[in-house]
């Protein structure tokens, strides 16, 4: 690997982390001014941007085709990293900060180290042992610590870490990273749509919501995350790795928690401000961890 693709791949997984934390913001945007539910903006959301993918696999030339256990594997991805970690993300949004949020989504790292353990057999290191502790006390920290924050938004924000560390997970076993990052997005979010609209209505969601308003914030949220960001992330994994793309990764939340307060007026308290962190530095020591551990 030379250094041109080292800086190549440095600077993908920055603006993918950035484009992510930014996208979080016009979330919350969208949500103020589409007037819709967590399900609806992150149903449209993908609904929006999904036309932008087929055309680029067209254009291109990637074209549609994937193998029947591709498909399978696709279509789990779709549910928990289009449709659950999106709608739990947004949903959390009612009711506590974007920063919050973010940081606390952030304890997948030390999740999938806890599941490849307990389903996989891998045997913990020290370091990730160290993360799993320092995760728990943050997310303790942030839940049982005090009532400044909604325990109803923190607990959404929580499981949107654990439906992102399933897809992450999915990912791995199932081989689909092999596959152009834009046709893993595009099947990633026509699944993610399906799901949300069959699961909102089974739940009794409105879709009908949406204001004009919205839609310009909606548009840019689907750009920056399906768009940018997941096109961005599996082309820095093949130039610098996952463990440098996954330290990286830090400047998403770090980037939404900033603009939610500079941008949003977002609150933000000493308790949720160390409890973030703790779960921040969990994901930063397990990142190291998997590359030491590689090593």
């Amino acid at each position: 690997m030379n250094d041109k693709d080292k800086h190549t791949g440095l600077l993908l997984a920055a603006l993918a982390a950035i484009f992510f934390g930014l996208s979080s913001i016009t979330a919350k945007l969208a949500s103020n001014g589409a007037g819709g539910n967590g399900i609806s903006i992150a149903f449209y959301r993908n609904l929006s941007v999904l036309p932008v993918l087929a055309i680029i696999l067209k254009v291109k030339g990637y074209g549609f085709k994937v193998t029947r256990k591709q498909l399978l594997a696709l279509f789990f991805i779709g549910m928990t990293c289009g449709g659950l970690t999106a709608m739990l993300l947004y949903l959390s949004y009612d009711y506590i900060s974007v920063g919050l949020t973010l940081c606390l989504h952030f304890t997948y790292p030390a999740l999938v180290a806890l599941v490849y353990a307990l389903f996989f057999k891998e045997k913990l290191t020290k370091i990730q042992g160290c993360s799993l502790l320092l995760a728990c006390v943050g997310i303790w920290v942030m839940l049982f610590g005090g009532l400044e924050a909604n325990p109803v938004g923190l607990t959404l924000a929580l499981l949107s870490g654990v439906a992102y560390s399933t897809y992450l997970v999915i990912a791995d076993k199932s081989g689909v990273r092999e596959l152009n990052g834009f046709k893993i997005s595009f099947y990633n979010t026509l699944f993610g749509s399906l799901f949300l609209f069959v699961f909102g209505k089974t739940l009794g969601f409105s879709f009908g919501e949406c204001r004009p308003a919205g839609w310009i914030w909606l548009f840019l949220t689907g750009l920056m995350v399906v768009c940018i960001g997941n096109v961005m992330t599996p082309e820095a994994v093949k130039r610098i790795g996952p463990t440098v793309t996954g330290i990286l990764g830090i400047l998403e939340p770090i980037t939404s928690l900033v603009c939610s307060i500079l941008l949003l007026g977002e609150p933000l308290t000493p308790r949720t401000l160390l409890g973030g962190l703790l779960v921040l530095l969990s994901a930063f020591l397990i990142t190291i961890g998997d590359y030491k551990k590689a090593q």
